[in-house]
């Protein structure tokens, strides 16, 4: 069985459990392609993994989801002209028969998991997914930016284009806007030409959030904002709240909606339950949405926007696959703005 070069953690503990070792490489099923990795993100999903903080992730797994490479080799059921095409992997392995997979919503598959959470995950110089979740890059686009695709602006664009249906006459409001969602999300949210309003409580990210093409910031270290949000849209209220936060901040997205506004919810950074006014909304008539994992859809048009130039992805480092350990570490210290991307061994 030949082998290859991967990432693996020995127990869950800190970004130190993370090690270089060699293991099997994985074989195509007959559905399946191998694919050579070139590039992979770290999500903050696989410092939770690897810190024993999602129940069902087991030690000695390879993690990521993140990834784009080239197809190494194909199963008896795929097409062998694939091998050598440059894809990114769309991350959620879904039963593909449900009547939300029928219907195109993959990420709302009841049977699926994420690509990395039980192995066979980006950490890697090789992986083996079912043909179906790979998704051709467009020529021109460079694998550190492409894989970057399927996760953070995906999730961007099916949260700001996809549930929410942001639009030129829509005013935007980011919360955790200087994070790494928050910095593409004005991008998607400007590719339609939307007017976006950013909340940061750091007077430190001003200048990147502004960067990232932001109309309006509020710097607000004690996420008392509404009021400056008001100001801003002389007391009319935004259409859109794109909530990357919740806790601390959600009472003030409220507050700071117009009427028969959508707050959609991306995160909850303090994993803490909030108060909710009915009253309030049920006046305003506003919609609260969950939003997660991008659609095949979402991916397409995100590679899009990336190819045009329309987004831009913020990579705050770039590692070789050994020094993972160190990636992990800038995002739990909060040291390194936007995405760490690895790629070389």
């Amino acid at each position: 069985m030949p082998m290859m070069k991967a990432v693996t953690f020995r127990d869950f503990g800190g970004p130190d459990m993370l090690q270089a070792t060699e293991v099997q490489r994985p074989e195509p099923g007959p559905s399946d392609v191998l694919v050579k990795i070139h590039a992979a993100g770290i999500c903050y999903h696989d410092v939770l993994s690897r810190a024993g903080k999602i129940p069902r992730d087991k030690p000695g797994q390879i993690l990521g989801h993140e990834i784009a490479g080239e197809i190494a080799a194909v199963g008896s059921d795929v097409s062998p002209e694939r091998i050598g095409e440059r894809v990114v992997i769309y991350q959620r392995l879904s039963c593909g028969t449900c009547r939300y997979c029928l219907g195109g919503r993959h990420d709302l598959c009841r049977n699926s998991r994420v690509l990395g959470e039980n192995g066979g995950g980006g950490y890697a110089e090789f992986t083996c997914v079912p043909a179906r979740n790979t998704i051709a890059i467009p020529d021109g686009l460079d694998m550190t930016t492409a894989a970057l695709a399927v996760c953070p602006i995906g999730t961007c664009v099916r949260a700001t284009l996809g549930v929410a249906q942001a639009g030129p006459s829509d005013k935007v409001l980011i919360t955790g806007a200087g994070g790494g969602l928050g910095l593409h999300q004005i991008q998607v949210a400007k590719s339609v030409k939307a007017h976006v309003i950013a909340v940061t409580s750091s007077e430190e990210k001003v200048d990147i959030i502004k960067q990232a093409g932001a109309d309006d910031v509020i710097i607000s270290p004690d996420l008392k904002f509404s009021k400056d949000v008001w100001r801003l849209t002389e007391k009319q209220g935004v259409d859109i709240v794109l909530e990357n936060v919740v806790t601390g901040t959600f009472g003030e997205s409220l507050r700071s909606t117009a009427q028969n506004a959508i707050v959609v919810v991306l995160g909850n950074i303090g994993t803490q339950p909030v108060a909710v006014d009915p009253g309030l909304v049920i006046v305003r008539r506003i919609r609260i949405a969950g939003s997660g994992n991008a659609t095949y859809a979402d991916v397409h048009r995100a590679l899009h926007l990336l190819s045009i130039g329309a987004v831009k992805p913020f990579i705050g480092q770039v590692l070789r696959f050994p020094e993972v350990g160190q990636g992990h570490a800038l995002m739990e210290q909060k040291a390194v703005v936007g995405r760490v991307v690895l790629n070389g061994w």
